[in-house]
Formats: C-alpha cells, structure tokens, sequence
C-alpha cells in the first residue's frame, strides 16, 4: 500500500508513485476517506492550541465556545478544498487547462486569506484579545505543523542519512 510505503521507504515510495501516478485504487480510496476525519482533528487540535496560547494571554477556557465558534470559519477552508480539487483536475487534463490552472491557483489566494481572517475575528469574538495577538494565535497551528515536520525531517535525516 502507498500510504505505508511513504512512512517506511519514503524516498522510493515517492519515486515509484512519481514515476507512474495513479488517480485510483485501494490508497486512493483510503486517503480520501481519511481527509474528513484529519480535517476534524486539525479543527480540534487547532482549539486546543489556541486555547493554549490564549492560556499565556491570561484568557484561557474557552475552548469549547471557540469550537462553535470556528466551525462555521471552516466554510471558506472547504471552499478553498474544492478549488483545489479543481485546480487538479485542469492541469491533470493537460493543454489549455493548465490556463484554467493557473487562474484557480490564483482564485485560491484570496479564500485562503479569507479563511485565515475569519479565523482571526473568531478568536477575536472568543478571547477578546487584540488584532495582532489573534492573528498569532490563528497562526499558532500553522507553526506547530512546521515545526512538526521540521523535526521529522531532522530525525528521518539523522536516521537514513543524506
């Protein structure tokens, strides 16, 4: 299955499915079913994180209203989901979809954006913290999976070696 390759002999594993890219099969059908429930737990991991930063504002325990809040400021996140969904298909199609391509990439900036500013007003609305204090917070999970990978990739390094 190409969903444990990547984690046991990623380099290979990228490379095979690099070399002859399928749309379809079993790991498809798995990756694809599992989006909704990563989807679910980055929201939820994003509130605690959040949550936890608002802890270090003295503005902490609201987590649960934070969630109530936030779900509806995943409606642009979908959007930007399906625009990139799209945005596959017309450079998967080839010839003048890559035009199309190239004008979703550029459509998906600014619902990005959007997301990314709702969420700001969300954390706003919840922690009554200012502007720039919540856009650090909205920002808090992007830095964490960085950060996360960051280290991953240092340990895969110092493992398999260069």
């Amino acid at each position: 299955m190409n969903a444990l390759g990547v984690l046991v002999r990623p380099r290979s594993t990228l490379g095979a499915i690099a070399a002859a890219p399928r749309l379809s099969g079993l790991s498809s059908l798995v990756t694809s079913l599992l989006l909704p429930a990563l989807f679910v737990a980055y929201w939820l991991v994003e509130a605690w994180l959040v949550d936890a930063g608002a802890s270090m504002l003295g503005r902490s325990g609201h987590r649960r209203t934070f969630l109530a809040v936030s779900g509806f400021v995943f409606v642009p996140w979908i959007a930007y989901a399906l625009l990139t969904l799209v945005e596959a298909a017309a450079q998967h199609s080839g010839g003048s979809g890559s035009g199309v391509a190239a004008g979703l990439a550029w459509l998906t900036l600014p619902v990005l954006c959007w997301f990314l500013a709702l969420t700001v007003l969300a954390i706003r609305a919840v922690y009554d913290v200012p502007a720039l204090n919540a856009l650090a917070l909205a920002l808090l999970p992007y830095a964490t999976i960085a950060a996360a990978v960051l280290l991953v990739t240092a340990g895969l390094t110092a493992v398999h070696g260069s």
